[in-house]
């Protein structure tokens, strides 16, 4: 049973977040909404999800949400916007019969405050935190894989620096460093993924160390040392290739970690700017609507859990194939 268990959840974990991928990858091509257009924001503000709303396509092709419609037997057609009612002439309208003139709007997952197609927002949110997260994770593992091969392998007093500097930056808060470093930029999606970058550098750092620390005088460092190898290439080509297996399974613990540090900033508006969605402003959002729109912040929510909770098992099931490899 537990092997059964430990087999599907890394199947299950990959499946979920490559569907996530394609879906974000495939935003352009699906026939979304404008993320950020606010076509009506009165008839379509806090819709619940699977709403359909009424819409009227005018003659000259512009097109009319309505809370509700009623057509005459002279041709014209009423409508109502709030406690408003509004008379179209037939001759306005897109043709004689109502399946010309009429139609419905579908908002499989509701709409905000402005009106906005939430489902559009949120795999367009889903593209913008996907690319912070992975980007500014490579930036954390290639900043704290230098820092950790340089202190593993040339010890003494630069180790010792390399690492009370790492060590610095560990006892200070993440999100706190974040908000401290984005108060000094203004917020644009290139300072928050080098913020984010600049502050979970450390723990790549620490597990590179440690492999360079335990494999720098094993004998073929030793044979390549003695050759007259220079100390770079050493680093590159004999120890750093030891460090990159367990970097495998910190790759994925890092966009998990920086998706939510993220979603974090957004929220605070110190993340991605508006009106760019993201994961986290969209929940920022609905946080003053959680009872009566609470869509709005649990829909983005729930795929930043599901996210993340699919890295994680995505990274678990590669540390455990390594430990398993390694005996």
């Amino acid at each position: 049973m537990m092997r059964g268990a430990q087999r599907v959840q890394p199947i299950a974990g990959g499946a979920l977040l490559m569907l996530i991928l394609v879906i974000a990858l495939a935003a352009p091509w699906l026939g979304l909404r404008d993320p950020n257009a606010q076509p009506d924001g009165l008839v379509l503000r806090y819709l619940p999800p699977l709403t359909l709303v009424d819409t009227i396509v005018g003659s000259d092709g512009s097109v009319r949400f309505a809370h509700e419609v009623r057509s005459s037997d002279d041709g014209s057609v009423s409508y109502r916007r709030g406690e408003r009612w509004k008379t179209l002439l037939a001759t306005e309208l897109a043709g004689p019969d109502r399946e010309q003139w009429h139609r419905r709007a579908w908002f499989p997952l509701g709409t905000d405050g402005l009106g906005r197609d939430l489902l559009s927002r949120v795999i367009h949110g889903a593209r913008i935190s996907l690319l912070v997260g992975s980007v500014a994770a490579v930036l954390a593992l290639l900043l704290g894989t230098g820092v950790g091969l340089v202190a593993g392998y040339a010890g003494g007093w630069l180790d010792t620096l390399l690492m009370r500097l790492t060590d610095l930056f560990l006892s200070v808060p993440r999100l706190f460093l974040a908000l401290l470093l984005v108060a000094l930029y203004d917020p644009s999606i290139r300072t928050t993924i080098f913020v984010l970058g600049a502050t979970t550098w450390m723990a790549a750092a620490r597990l590179v160390r440690g492999q360079i620390l335990s494999t720098r005088e094993q004998d073929w460092v030793q044979a390549a040392r003695a050759l007259g190898t220079p100390p770079a290439r050493i680093g590159l080509v004999h120890l750093l290739p030891v460090a990159l297996v367990p970097l495998t399974v910190e790759v994925t613990l890092r966009v998990a970690d920086t998706i939510l540090l993220e979603a974090s900033l957004s929220f605070l508006g110190l993340g991605i700017p508006i009106p760019a969605p993201s994961w986290g402003n969209l929940i920022a959002d609905g946080r003053n609507n959680l009872v009566d729109a609470w869509w709005i912040s649990t829909i983005p929510g729930v795929m930043i859990a599901v996210t993340v909770i699919s890295l994680y098992l995505l990274g678990e099931a590669v540390r455990s194939r390594l430990a398993v490899a390694r005996v």
